[in-house]
């Protein structure tokens, strides 16, 4: 094997092939559908962990299958089960991390209850179900007699504004099927609507209601800055466990967890509110926006500069917006993201009934540039087309397998231009220097056709940037803070490390010995050969602030050494 300083100067270089084709027509003209999928998948997957699946070997498995961000809902949840929860996955994590020999970092991210509009008890008590048939009629009502005694023709709902609606309006309700119940409002009365039954369903008690481009209170939003979230206090929401957001966000701080789910968000305002609620306690914490209401998208330029990232939940958006408009909002949502370097999260559903939809589907949200996808997995219909048992966990098992392979597939074939990278960054004035840096280590990855970015980061901000810069390759980043190395799971192409490892007397022994291990999971992954380049991303001397040296080096056959 040939070293590049072993060829002589004189020698012509053997012509490499051309990944990168000057149009996107003839990009797709030069694939081939018979070329493995890439190595390593680059971006993340999200799965719903809540009592159905809490016991740490289910967790672990889905670890095992590709799991990178569990998100966790404490929607009707009990303080106790939320907490038994958390340590079941944390218990996951180490049983995983000592298979491994090393920490395997999963982010937790916590949605909290936003200002639901919910309906009230179904007459036979918690267990009871009701169907709602289509082209029939249902009153919905404010009135608290019925609040324990909803039947089929009549629903108790707790809002407020209610009879403020329109006729013509529309009132969705969450289903226990796979569909939403639609009801078009036909007569409006002193504390009822009347409504007709457009697409019929089955529904349980406390089921979330929406209501089309309607505020959650017409009253309350940013008359005290407060935004849409000061409407808890006048639905039925309140009073479940958790009765006010503060509870629910101490609550998120206490238990460690790396990002929150705001849903509903509708301005600036709500951010603002919970990062007060934070405060300086928990100012680590993510704050993600759920884009689900056409308030919320038409803010969407603000709400990307005051939130870390942005979770699109096409379905519920789908009750506000046109369903031939949603993959408009799609595309535009993730090229805004992509442009700002924030994260982007997106749901998508893998349903035996319609497979090609939903390949196709999820290999799009890759082409669009979605960092991490969350799915929803189905444990009530076993996936036939890909698990044949009716295992829940096998069926998830399957899913996630499926879903990675079919990123892997998009990720291979994702088009990039001739200067690879993110164009508006590469060229415009970098007054920041770990900016500049950053977008030098891609550059110099492009040109050297490097396998992988190596950077050492302390708060992930370097790794952040990489990512923003789109490099042909993986980064991989090092760092000592559990908490960064969990957070850099919400970026697409970042791969963490927690080096725990003990300090080292001087910052260049300690520099060399995090890229020795960083170059050795690289190699246990398969991202590095012998001969293969790679960048590394470091800075010269220990808590300088920023990284500001770049190199180039080759890896070796051997495993690295560090001479103390």
């Amino acid at each position: 094997m040939a070293l590049p300083w072993h060829i002589p100067l004189e020698s012509i270089p053997k012509p490499k092939k051309d990944f990168v084709k000057s149009s996107l027509l003839k990009h797709y003209c030069g694939l081939n559908i018979h070329d493995n999928p890439s190595e390593e998948l680059q971006i993340g997957l999200m799965c719903d962990i809540n009592i159905n699946n809490r016991d740490p070997i289910t967790i672990q498995r889905l670890i095992a299958s590709g799991m990178t961000v569990a998100r966790l809902n404490i929607r009707d949840l009990e303080p106790d089960s939320c907490g038994n929860i958390i340590q079941s996955i944390r218990q996951a994590v180490y049983n995983y991390s000592t298979e491994l020999q090393y920490v395997y970092p999963l982010a937790v991210i916590l949605e909290v209850r936003g200002p639901d509009i919910i309906t009230g008890e179904l007459k036979g008590g918690p267990q009871t179900t009701v169907e709602i048939k289509g082209n029939e009629t249902i009153r919905l009502t404010t009135d608290v007699t019925w609040r324990e005694s909803g039947i089929s023709e009549c629903l108790y709902v707790g809002y407020d504004h209610l009879t403020d609606l329109q006729p013509g309006d529309l009132v969705y309700i969450d289903s226990l099927t796979h569909n939403k119940i639609k009801l078009v409002i036909s007569e409006v009365g002193d504390d009822s609507v009347e409504c007709l039954v457009a697409i019929g369903g089955i529904i349980g008690p406390k089921m979330p209601i929406r209501i089309t481009q309607v505020p959650q209170d017409n009253n309350s939003i940013h008359k005290n800055g407060y935004g849409s979230m000061e409407s808890i206090e006048n639905s039925d929401a309140s009073s479940q466990t958790f009765e006010h957001l503060e509870d629910q966000i101490l609550w998120a701080v206490n238990s460690d967890v790396d990002a929150i789910l705001l849903p509903n968000v509708q301005s600036v305002n709500d951010i603002r509110h919970v990062r007060s609620i934070l405060s300086s306690k928990g100012n680590h914490i993510l704050v993600f926006a759920c884009i689900d209401t056409t308030m919320g998208f038409d803010n969407i330029d603000n709400l990307l500069f005051e939130a870390d990232g942005i979770f699109l939940d096409r379905c519920v958006l789908s009750t506000d917006l046109p369903v031939e408009k949603i993959f408009i909002a799609q595309k535009m949502i993730m090229a805004k993201c992509n442009y700002l370097g924030k994260p982007c999260i997106c749901k998508a559903v893998i349903n035996e009934q319609i497979p090609t939809l939903c390949v196709s589907d999820i290999a799009n949200l890759v082409l669009d540039g979605v960092d991490v996808i969350s799915l929803e997995l189905h444990y009530d219909s076993p996936l036939t087309k890909l698990a044949p048992s009716n295992d829940a966990v096998r069926m998830a098992e399957h899913c996630l397998a499926a879903a990675a392979v079919i990123c892997r597939h998009a990720e291979r074939i994702t088009w990039q231009p001739r200067i690879y990278g993110n164009l508006e960054l590469m060229q415009s004035a970098l007054e920041e220097p770990s900016k500049a840096i950053c977008v030098g280590a891609v550059e110099l990855a492009l040109r050297s056709q490097a396998v992988v970015i190596i950077c050492l980061t302390n708060s992930g901000r370097v790794a952040k940037l990489l990512s923003q810069a789109k490099p042909p390759c993986p980064v991989v980043s090092v760092t000592r803070n559990c908490r960064t190395s969990r957070q850099l799971r919400f970026y697409k192409g970042v791969r963490t490390m927690h080096y725990f490892e003990d300090s080292k007397s001087t910052w260049t022994l300690e520099a060399e010995n995090r890229i020795r291990v960083a170059l050795d999971y690289c190699k246990i992954k398969r991202l590095v050969h012998a001969g293969d380049p790679y960048v590394i991303v470091v800075s010269s001397r220990r808590n300088i602030g920023y990284c500001d040296s770049v190199r180039l080096l080759y890896a070796s056959a051997r495993n690295t050494i560090v001479v103390e």
